[in-house]
């Protein structure tokens, strides 16, 4: 990351790119120091990512415990206080204080599959939900129609068999079924199900759709409970049954979601 933007650039830009990381900021400088008060670096993937708190091992001390912060997770906030001794590899005779201040925003996921008309709607939202978006399909990207655009802010995979996708997913996967097999939608479903874990599992289909689907799983052992966990019709209105239309409506149920999980984090 260049050096020449201001540190609130530098965070921006992780927060964009989803990258946890930890602000360090000279809080308090007692004699001499090697830096003034307001001096700050950033900390990301173990290493400094941007400014300086004045470098050697204060710097380095200062780069790990940061790194510590962030492998706890969470929204973390510390002030430490660091004589400029032996300890710290520097004669200065001062003493510093840092505070630190941990921003974990790893962007959540959306799982989509199936990559028809409504899930190419959906996908092309993403900039808007601010979340990782991956479609997965079974059929080859030639074979998809409508056809893939070739400027996407989003990824697709195609596998033989998507419902074996479920169970390498995030714990906090938003999941949405909406493939152009009513059989792979069913198949999907009951994998999710199974792992039972995921706060959104939509599927996409009218009430006559989820009462079979329901029959079915019924049949296999899935309780009343478990089902009541799907969201089927999905979408926040039922009005239009337009792509694009029904792309929103459903944006519009994830966000509220995904803004409510990223609240509570940062309290």
């Amino acid at each position: 990351m260049e050096h020449g933007i201001t540190w609130f650039e530098a965070l921006s830009a992780l927060h964009a790119e989803g990258r946890p990381c930890a602000v360090v900021v000279v809080t308090e400088v007692l004699g001499s120091a090697p830096r003034e008060t307001g001096a700050r670096l950033i900390v990301a993937d173990g290493e400094l990512a941007w400014g300086t708190i004045g470098g050697g091992r204060l710097e380095l001390m200062a780069i790990e415990h940061a790194t510590e912060l962030l492998e706890r997770g969470g929204r973390l906030t510390e002030s430490r206080e660091y004589p400029l001794a032996e300890k710290t590899g520097q004669c200065c005779g001062g003493k510093v204080a840092l505070f630190y201040e941990t921003y974990s925003w790893a962007r959540r996921q959306v799982v989509i599959f199936g990559a028809g008309h409504v899930a190419q709607s959906l996908a092309g939202l993403q900039p808007y939900l601010a979340a990782d978006v991956q479609l997965i399909d079974s059929r080859v990207e030639e074979e998809i129609r409508p056809q893939l655009p070739q400027e996407r802010s989003w990824s697709i995979l195609c596998v033989d068999d998507p419902e074996e996708e479920i169970d390498g997913l995030s714990e906090d996967a938003l999941v949405l079924i909406m493939t152009h097999d009513h059989a792979l939608d069913l198949r999907v479903l009951e994998q999710a199900l199974r792992r039972g874990c995921f706060p959104y599992v939509g599927l996409i289909g009218s009430d006559r759709k989820w009462k079979r689907f329901q029959d079915r799983l019924g049949e296999r052992g899935f309780s009343a409970e478990q089902l009541a966990t799907v969201r089927c019709p999905i979408g926040a209105s039922k009005t239009s049954k337009e792509p694009s239309a029904i792309a929103i409506s459903v944006a519009a149920e994830l966000l509220e979601l995904l803004n409510a999980s990223e609240a509570q984090a940062g309290t």
